[in-house]
Parts: C-alpha cells; sequence; structure tokens
C-alpha cells in the first residue's frame, strides 16, 4: 500500500518534467527548438542565451566565492556558489541557485520571453519580485564593526613632547 501512495506521488513530478537538450547552439525543450546559445558547456562559467536572430536575451554567470558558507565534507572551502542572470537591455538581474537545465526551464515556464523573440518586462519584474538578489546582497553588506576610542591625554612625561594639531 505504501509503495502504491508513494508512485502516485511520484507520477506528476514525472509527467511534467521538461526535458532540456542543448545541441547544435540551439535549446531544445521536449525536442522543440526554443533558443540559441553560446557557451553554455559544461565546464563554461557563462552561458548566453540569444534570439533567432543571434542578438544575446539573458546572461548567466557562475560566481562561486569561497569562504562565505560553512566548510563541510562537500563544500571543503566554504564556497558559496549561485547564478547571477542578466536580462541584457533592461538593467534587471536575478540569482537563483540551481543547475543550468533547471534554470533554462524557470525561464521558460516563467513567460519571459515572448513568442516574437522578444522580452517580457513584466515577468522579469515577477522573477525578480520572487528571487531577486539575495547572494550579492549579503556579500556586499558591511559587517566589520569599528570602534573608535579616543583615550584621555596622557600625563606629559620628561623629554621632548611634540604635539601636533589642537
Amino acid at each position: 500500500m505504501k509503495k502504491i501512495i508513494l508512485l502516485l506521488f511520484l507520477i506528476p513530478v514525472f509527467a511534467f518534467s521538461q526535458k532540456v537538450k542543448l545541441k547544435d547552439n540551439v535549446v531544445y525543450l521536449d525536442d522543440t527548438a526554443w533558443l540559441h546559445y553560446q557557451d553554455c558547456g559544461a565546464f563554461d562559467q557563462t552561458c548566453s542565451l540569444l534570439d533567432t536572430n543571434n542578438e544575446e536575451l539573458i546572461f548567466m554567470n557562475w560566481v562561486s566565492v569561497p569562504g562565505q558558507e560553512p566548510i563541510s565534507k562537500s563544500n571543503t572551502d566554504g564556497s558559496l556558489d549561485y547564478v547571477e542572470i542578466k536580462f541584457i537591455g533592461y538593467n534587471k538581474i536575478i540569482e537563483v541557485q540551481k543547475r543550468q537545465k533547471d534554470i533554462i526551464i524557470l525561464l521558460y515556464n516563467s513567460k519571459v520571453i515572448n513568442e516574437d523573440f522578444t522580452i517580457n518586462e513584466e515577468k522579469i519584474d515577477r522573477l525578480i519580485e520572487k528571487y531577486g538578489t539575495p547572494f550579492s546582497e549579503r556579500l556586499n553588506q558591511n559587517t566589520n564593526t569599528i570602534i573608535i576610542k579616543q583615550e584621555k591625554e596622557a600625563e606629559e612625561k620628561s623629554g621632548i613632547n611634540i604635539k601636533i594639531g589642537g
């Protein structure tokens, strides 16, 4: 009985998952061509999604900042790893911790690219509202505290005393 219940929960997950394939500089979703891509290989630090005229629409940059997360067996240098997604021409950015194919599915399902390959700014704003830039905001916060303590002037000692300023 437990196996049947578990199977019922897994069927919708598999039935609605989309298949992403990057081949010959074309992004395919469920075997249908969607966008073109550039530099989206397994070892590339960046990835660009392009329209049919090879105009860049979306730029993705994988960021790794060592020493920002707790050190563990799976993260030996404490790296904070995330992807910065820039919408070219709109000066808008989101940051996520997802794999490349999951990001492509997110962008496709969010409908940030219209059928005529223009960017839908309203949909981008919704993604920004949902995801924002939590990692760079955290990294840019100044967490250092500087305490300035003014000591009372020490008693003058014998010898030469030079006092500069007030």
